[in-house]
């Protein structure tokens, strides 16, 4: 009886229900009431077992329920556990890749295609991960629905059976009415059927409890079917959130990859430009040397002429005074009557003298007048990719094309007295250095903009703004404000107080500035496309051309070898400057060379 199906039991209560009219009949005829009381209990006997056999079985079935839904929670726990860990090993693929094209973006000056194949392969392994994750979520959604629709389609089973268990229970009920109502007519089986009422009710009643428990099973079972598929949707928010992170961070790197391009062309245009300007400028200052020195050779001839014709009358004049001396000389008496002398001839040899230095005085005060250059020393400077050059005192800062800022005593330049990387602003260039009295400035090229540290620990950045220009090339503090020059605009800028507005000034001249300085009142620069050292004089708002000179080196740096960059009043004299050299053809690596500029006068000694 354990494996009888709804029909089978529906049969076995039919021929029960057959014994128990059989015995009803017996009895209301009084033929054989022994036999018919016995029959009687055979039949309510039969029936408390069927009763318990049917109890066990929906018991086992309840149980292999149980176990179902144990089994099934558990595959959705490994299910679960197997997305997490696919979601950790892509986030930590995902923060891999991002470093991957960090490092690659940051070299993009000299793999700049590698850069962009690498782009698009990250692009691509984004694009494939991404329909797999996506693939994995709707495998998971529809197995997770399949469960709901194969518990669903539990649901609906158990209901009938709920309903056939009513109408059995009904059934049940009735022929308990029945059984009372004969159990009136005596005393002694209504006793016996009253106790057997009472079994029946119990059981009908363990069978209700039953029943309400596995409904509330159910219930559970429905809630934690609910928090699974709220897990699996969380799960979905958050590769969406993952998956908007990272188009967020693709759009930076390819803002920063269209900057970054955007200035190197405008760089090789600019390069381009600078080329053509410097073959016209050679061959116009072949042509001005040319001319400069046939007016050399002109100036050499007329003084050689001059100092001819003076030695010429030094000699007449010598001539002139021994004779003279004869004369003096003679006897009295046989000394002819003198002619009274000529004031003129006692004045010629000065006249002549006074000629001379006329004729001498023009060219040797222009000479003197002239602006030059004097090495005074030059030390090897061991550095790794140097961009910018400044003075704090008798220290002097140089910054390098990797970050970091390190502080040197020229006196001692084979380590640096302190070094200090900024770190935490992204991708950082420093082209250009300005130092002054509690300030501390930087002009970042990678991303165009101005940074400003502090001056007690350049590493940390108090602030960054962006510069005037799209691509700013120098930068320079003249005590009072911060000037910035953009290789585009080709535009002097002098920044406001918080370095936000900035107010333009030509510059007269094809000039392209890499090196910026303010010295005692002059505005020095360095001029790449004709690689002159040049200086500009400022008053009424306007720059005044001073001087310009060739220094015979790469500039990379300016700084002034006596102490800080002074304020724009300046004074007169010869001038003290460190230059950051590039290496030559003389020399390997690079050097810190000292000079002495000023008018010749100033620098002959």
């Amino acid at each position: 009886m354990d494996n009888s199906s709804p029909e089978d039991l529906q049969k076995e209560i039919s021929r029960l229900w057959e014994k128990v009219g059989a015995a009803s009949g017996a009895a209301s005829f009084d033929v054989a009431p022994a036999s018919s009381m016995g029959t009687f209990n055979d039949v309510a006997w039969e029936t408390v077992a069927m009763l318990k056999s049917q109890y066990r079985r929906q018991e086992r079935r309840w149980a292999e329920l149980l176990d179902a839904r144990e089994a099934a929670l558990r595959a959705l726990k490994e299910r679960q556990g197997l997305m997490e860990t696919e979601l950790a090993a892509l986030r930590e693929r995902a923060r891999t890749d991002d470093e991957r094209v960090m490092a690659e973006v940051l070299d993009v000056g000299s793999r700049l295609d590698a850069a962009q194949k690498a782009l698009e392969a990250e692009r691509s392994n984004h694009e494939r991960e991404r329909r797999e994750l996506r693939e994995l979520a709707d495998a998971a959604r529809e197995s997770v629905a399949a469960e709901a629709a194969r518990w669903r389609e539990e649901e609906r089973r158990w209901q009938k059976k709920e309903q056939q268990y009513l109408l059995d229970l009904k059934e049940l009920q009735a022929l308990s009415g029945r059984r009372q109502e004969e159990s009136a007519r005596a005393e002694d089986s209504s006793r016996r059927y009253s106790d057997s009422l009472k079994e029946a009710k119990a059981a009908l009643e363990k069978t209700l409890a039953e029943l309400l428990r596995e409904r509330r099973v159910r219930q559970e079972t429905e809630e934690e079917r609910a928090k699974a598929v709220k897990k699996i949707s969380e799960v979905e928010k958050h590769f969406e959130e993952l998956s908007r992170i990272w188009e967020e961070e693709r759009a930076q790197w390819r803002e920063l990859w269209d900057r970054e391009r955007s200035a190197w062309e405008s760089q090789r245009l600019e390069f381009s430009a600078w080329e053509e300007n410097l073959r016209r400028e050679r061959e116009a200052w072949h042509s001005e040397i040319t001319v400069k020195d046939q007016a050399q050779v002109k100036f050499a001839e007329q003084l050689t002429r001059n100092l001819r014709d003076s030695s010429a009358t030094s000699e007449k004049l010598v001539a002139v005074m021994g004779r003279i001396a004869q004369l003096e000389n003679r006897p009295a008496g046989a000394a002819p009557p003198q002619p009274r002398p000529s004031r003129w001839r006692k004045a010629w040899p000065a006249l002549a003298l006074c000629c001379l230095f006329a004729a001498l005085v023009l060219p040797l005060g222009r000479w003197f007048a002239a602006w030059t250059l004097k090495p005074l020393s030059i030390q090897n400077f061991a550095l790794d990719n140097p961009t910018a050059m400044s003075a704090e005192g008798r220290l002097l800062w140089v910054s390098d094309w990797k970050g970091t800022l390190s502080v040197y005593d020229p006196q001692d330049l084979r380590s640096p007295a302190r070094s200090a990387s900024v770190v935490g602003i992204g991708a950082y260039r420093p082209v250009a250095v300005a130092v002054g009295r509690e300030i501390f400035y930087t002009l970042d090229a990678a991303q165009a903009r101005v940074v400003r540290h502090r001056p007690d620990d350049p590493g940390s950045v108090l602030y960054a703004k962006a510069a005037p220009g799209p691509a700013p090339a120098a930068l320079a503090w003249d005590g009072k404000a911060l000037w910035s020059y953009d290789a585009v605009n080709k535009t002097l800028y002098r920044h406001g107080a918080d370095e936000s507005n900035a107010k333009a000034y030509p510059l007269e001249g094809d000039v392209v500035p890499t090196v910026l300085q303010w010295i005692k009142g002059k505005l020095w620069l360095y001029d790449s496309r004709s690689r002159r050292l040049k200086a500009y004089l400022f008053a009424n708002d306007a720059f005044t051309p001073l001087f310009s000179l060739d220094p015979e080196e790469t500039v990379i740096g300016l700084a002034a070898a006596q102490g800080r960059p002074s304020s724009p009043e300046g004074a007169a004299g010869a001038d003290e400057v460190f230059i950051l050299a590039g290496p030559t053809a003389q020399r390997q690596g690079f050097s810190l060379v000292r000079y002495r500029c000023g008018r010749r006068i100033f620098t002959i000694f």
